[in-house]
């Protein structure tokens, strides 16, 4: 491999490294506010106890719930008094009745929203709605800066993908171009061209195959390394690379195609006289 194609090599790298970047911190933003739906569990408070046991068996069922919690009336009530430091004692609540409190937590992963939704919907089918406290308008207006994320994270890597596509074709034509002038202007032996044109299939494999692995396999490492599982980029994004790389492959391919039709064409190919004696001597 050349210098000057290595260079080209290199650029492409730091290019699908800098969008593997910007989707990283993309995907930690939405990640965060996985983590802040987490952050608010819903609250059943069953007065009838014969209820708790089944609420909380088909509960368990739910894909999604990270962990259920039972108090019984008289332990939240010991709870509230001491977290607030009220000056009550367990005989002077004795005799009150307290309701049991079913707490449901749930992952911070992207079944979230449905796993929320399952549980309760159950609950209503045995609480009425002034039992549950689900805390949904903190979790709306989460909801709706999750979704403005991923709104934004679409359009940034569609704007990458048509940059990396353009520039990857830009570089490429750039780079075969610049031989093939230098080969009309006769500053290039018939051996170069001919090295050239073997190189060719040689340069498209190692552009479309080379950067995007390397770069995925760098991150994932990295990843790996710092225990960063729960941030790591979708694989549709390197994917996107992929694409964007075998489009732009398939562009140059049919670019320098037509330009090879039109050379030929118009008698300036003075190689074909001379391809075996020269290929021999190579």
């Amino acid at each position: 491999m050349k210098f000057p194609f290595s260079i080209i090599i290199l650029i492409l790298v730091v290019l699908y490294g800098a969008w593997a970047y910007l989707a990283h911190l993309q995907g930690y933003s939405i990640q965060e506010r996985y983590q802040e739906l987490a952050q608010l569990p819903v609250y059943a408070y069953v007065a009838d106890t014969t209820k708790v046991q089944p609420l909380m068996t088909s509960l368990k069922e739910i894909p999604g719930i990270r962990e259920l919690n039972h108090e019984t009336g008289f332990q939240a009530a010991k709870e509230l008094i001491a977290a607030y430091e009220l000056n009550l004692t367990d005989e002077m609540i004795a005799g009150y009745s307290f309701p049991d409190i079913i707490t449901v937590s749930f992952m911070p992963a992207t079944g979230i929203i449905t796993a929320k939704a399952m549980a309760i919907n159950l609950l209503r089918t045995q609480l009425p709605e002034t039992e549950l406290d689900s805390q949904s308008g903190s979790f709306s207006l989460i909801l709706k800066e999750l979704n403005s994320l991923k709104h934004r994270n679409l359009i940034l890597n569609i704007y990458l993908a048509v940059m990396s596509l353009v520039l990857f074709i830009f570089i490429r034509l750039s780079y075969e171009l610049h031989i093939y002038l230098k080969e009309k202007r006769r500053l290039i032996s018939v051996v170069d061209i001919l090295r050239h044109n073997k190189s060719l299939r040689g340069n498209t494999w190692l552009m479309l195959l080379l950067p995007v692995p390397l770069v995925a396999g760098l991150y994932y490492a990295g990843c790996y390394l710092a225990h960063l599982y729960e941030n790591q980029i979708p694989y549709w994004n390197f994917l996107a690379m992929a694409a964007s790389s075998l489009v732009g492959s398939l562009v140059i391919a049919m670019a320098l195609r037509v330009y090879e039709h039109d050379r030929i064409l118009s008698g300036e190919d003075n190689t074909t006289t001379q391809t075996a004696s020269e290929e021999s001597s190579v």
